[in-house]
């Protein structure tokens, strides 16, 4: 395996999200020859887990993984991925999809799960977005059949406020390589993210596409994602 693989791509899903929603750009990560680990979140599973634990669970992947390691986080997933890598020296890149490397915090942020109207708000704190609304009337509508399909049998899940709440001790992009991949048209960052990011950041590409971009556009997501690799020695 050693001598015929790229190295591990440690692959984070996002908010209310399932390992299983990184599936179009798993296959073409593997089909390049790299080993692919997608965490379950604990945070999705559990309502008392937030992103410590989130951060404690994808770091056991990173230390269990075949090195060189590429760690990516779609959306929420980022915020994982700047603590769960920090200091893992198997790490050689960060790749982070629809999302802004965020810095060192002491609390986070929940104002906005209560206010918001398209979010279920559950009595044990968990709370998801509502899958009919997103399918039926908003983003989801544009998805492919097959994403749609996709997202009806797997719907978003219900995570903690912990997951939102927790302090985030630690920014790995800080001291290690990353490449930001954003959609030009994600209305999910406000306005000069773009050249913020590209000031902090090796690398940074601009798709023309929204915040979805594992399901809408896989392929650039997976070549960000394999030329974090160092190449392959002859």
């Amino acid at each position: 395996m050693g001598t015929s693989t790229l190295g591990t791509a440690v692959l984070v899903h996002g908010l209310w999200g399932d390992p299983e929603d990184w599936r179009w750009v798993r296959e073409r990560v593997q089909d390049a020859g790299a080993v692919v680990v997608a965490p379950d979140l604990p945070s999705h599973r559990a309502p008392r887990a937030g992103l410590l634990e989130d951060a404690e669970e994808v770091r056991a992947a990173i230390r269990s993984a075949l090195p060189p390691v590429v760690v990516a986080g779609w959306s929420y997933g980022g915020t994982v991925v700047s603590v769960a890598a920090d200091g893992e020296s198997s790490v050689v890149r960060l790749v982070y999809v629809s999302a802004v490397p965020g810095v060192v915090r002491e609390v986070g942020f929940t104002d906005w799960i209560d206010e918001d109207p398209d979010l279920i708000r559950f009595a044990d704190g968990t709370f998801v977005l509502n899958n009919d609304w997103w399918l039926n009337e908003e983003a989801g509508t544009t998805f492919s059949v097959e994403v749609r399909d996709y997202l009806r049998r797997h719907p978003r899940r219900p995570v903690s406020r912990l997951s939102m709440s927790d302090p985030q001790p630690a920014a790995a992009w800080a001291s290690i390589p990353t490449t930001v991949v954003l959609g030009r048209l994600d209305d999910q960052h406000g306005p000069g993210d773009l050249e913020r990011v590209a000031a902090l950041v090796q690398e940074t590409r601009v798709l023309e596409c929204d915040h979805f971009t594992i399901f809408r556009a896989a392929e650039p997501v997976s070549r960000a994602i394999l030329d974090g690799f160092p190449p392959r020695s002859t």
